[in-house]
C-alpha cells in the first residue's frame, strides 16, 4: 500500500491603508526682490523672506472671521538702517518705528515713482490675486523704486498700511499696521548717493 500524500500552503497579505486626509496649512509668506542699480548698471539681485508681524496676522483674522477692523488698501515699503539696529522681532509694531522696536527707518532717498517725492514712502500696489498649483499669491503689478541720495548701509525692508500718513517717511502715528519686515539673507547692503533699489514684494497662502 502506497500513499502519496501532497501538502502545500500559501499566504497572501492586502495591506489596506486609511484614506490620506486632506488638509491645509494656510500660512501667510512673504518674499522680497530686490534689484541693485548703480549707474544705470545693475550690479546685484536679491531675495529673502519676511516675517510677519503678530499685528499683521491679526488683523488678516479679525478682517476674515472676526468682523472687526477695516481693510487696509493702500500700503507702503520703507527701508531698515543698520544704525542702532539690534534684531527683528514678531512683536515689532508700526507704532514703535523709531522707538522700542529693534530698529530704524532709513529715509535717505527719494520715491521714484511719486515724481522723485523726498517725503513719501514707495506704495506697494498690489494686484489682484492669482492662484497656481493651489497656492494663492498676490504681489504689486508696478516695480518699487528707491531712488538712494545718500552713502549709507541698509538692513532690510518692511511693508506698512492703514492711516493715510503711513506714506510718509518717519511716520509712526497710532493707527498704522506693520504687516512685515525683513532682513537681507545675503548680508547688509551698501549703497551709495545715485542708487537704485527695485522692488517686488509677494505674499503667499
Amino acid at each position: 500500500m502506497k500513499d502519496n500524500l501532497n501538502m502545500g500552503q500559501s499566504a497572501g497579505v492586502e495591506l489596506v491603508r486609511a484614506p490620506k486626509s486632506l488638509s491645509d496649512n494656510v500660512s501667510p509668506k512673504g518674499r522680497f526682490t530686490v534689484e541693485h542699480w548703480r549707474g544705470g548698471v545693475k550690479i546685484a539681485d536679491y531675495e529673502f523672506p519676511n516675517f510677519i508681524t503678530n499685528e499683521g496676522r491679526t488683523l488678516l483674522l479679525n478682517l476674515m472671521f472676526a468682523h472687526t477692523g477695516t481693510q487696509i488698501t493702500s500700503w507702503y515699503m520703507g527701508l531698515v538702517d543698520t544704525v542702532s539696529f539690534s534684531t527683528y522681532n514678531q512683536t515689532d509694531s508700526y507704532a514703535q518705528i523709531g522707538g522700542t522696536n529693534g530698529w530704524k527707518e532709513n529715509t535717505a532717498y527719494t520715491d521714484d515713482l511719486n515724481s522723485g517725492n523726498a517725503n513719501t514712502r514707495p506704495a506697494w500696489g498690489a494686484g489682484a490675486a492669482t492662484v497656481n498649483t493651489n497656492v494663492a499669491q498676490v504681489t504689486n503689478a508696478t516695480t518699487a523704486v528707491f531712488d538712494i541720495t545718500s552713502s549709507g548701509v541698509i538692513a532690510g525692508l518692511f511693508i506698512c498700511g492703514g492711516i493715510t500718513a503711513c506714506q510718509t517717511k518717519s511716520d509712526h502715528t497710532t493707527g498704522g499696521t506693520l504687516w512685515s519686515a525683513a532682513a537681507f539673507t545675503s548680508g547688509n547692503v551698501t549703497v551709495q548717493n545715485g542708487d537704485q533699489l527695485k522692488v517686488t514684494y509677494t505674499v503667499t497662502a
